[in-house]
Parts: C-alpha cells; structure tokens; sequence
C-alpha cells in the first residue's frame, strides 16, 4: 500500500505555493531553498507535527511563487523560468551577463536555484 504523505487543510496568506518533500530534505534545507526562516516555514505547516521529521510527499506550504515588485530600466521585460532554466542559461537567451541579470533580480535570494513559475526581470 502507497503512504500517502501530510497535506496541510490550507495555507495561509503569502504562502499559497506547495512544496512536495522529497528524500534528504529538512525543514531547513527547504526554507533557505524559499529565502525563508527555518522558523517561518516551521509556523506555517502546523500539519507537520515534529518538524525535525519530514518524509518523502509530505506537502509544505512555502511562499508564492516568486515574482518582482519592480524591474529596473533596460530588464522592463517579464519572463516565467521553465523547468531546467538556468540564470546562465536565460542570460546567454537574452545576450547579457549572468551578473546583469541576478543584479536585475534581487528578489531572487539564490541564483543558483530557480523554480518554474519563478517570474525574472529581462531585457
């Protein structure tokens, strides 16, 4: 019989996307992956009885997908990251730097880990 992981019944304001656990993950592996606190993500998945246990399909909620308040001028362009985008690799589509295009999304806390439905500021 397939065990189904925990759900939680909703997700509060601000943290309506779902994250599904997978083999190795902590709690705090998973909040520095969403630039939260250990503790923020510990607050808003009460479903999750001891957090220092996470098993495979668990469900947590975790922050909206990430998208810019403002892009600056030159990066006024939106872009949705597909499954297996890369900053490298969305900079070498739109010909400029890597380091132009994380200084163009700072709300994006590690470049090196993207997300589909992540939104970037692009020329």
């Amino acid at each position: 019989m397939f065990d189904v992981g925990r759900f939680p019944p909703d997700c509060p304001e601000g943290f309506l996307g779902l994250y599904f656990v997978i083999p190795g993950d902590t709690m705090s592996i998973v909040a520095k992956r969403f630039g939260i606190s250990t503790q923020q993500l510990i607050a808003v998945n009460p479903h999750i009885a001891d957090p220092s246990v996470l098993f495979p399909g668990d469900v947590l909620c975790v922050p909206g997908f990430r998208r810019p308040v403002t892009c600056p001028p030159g990066f006024e362009n939106r872009l949705e990251v597909a499954p297996g985008d890369t900053m490298f690799s969305i900079a070498q589509m739109f010909n400029v730097s890597v380091e132009e295009l994380i200084a163009a999304n700072p709300h994006i806390p590690d470049p090196d880990v993207l997300f589909p439905f992540d939104i970037l500021c692009v020329p």
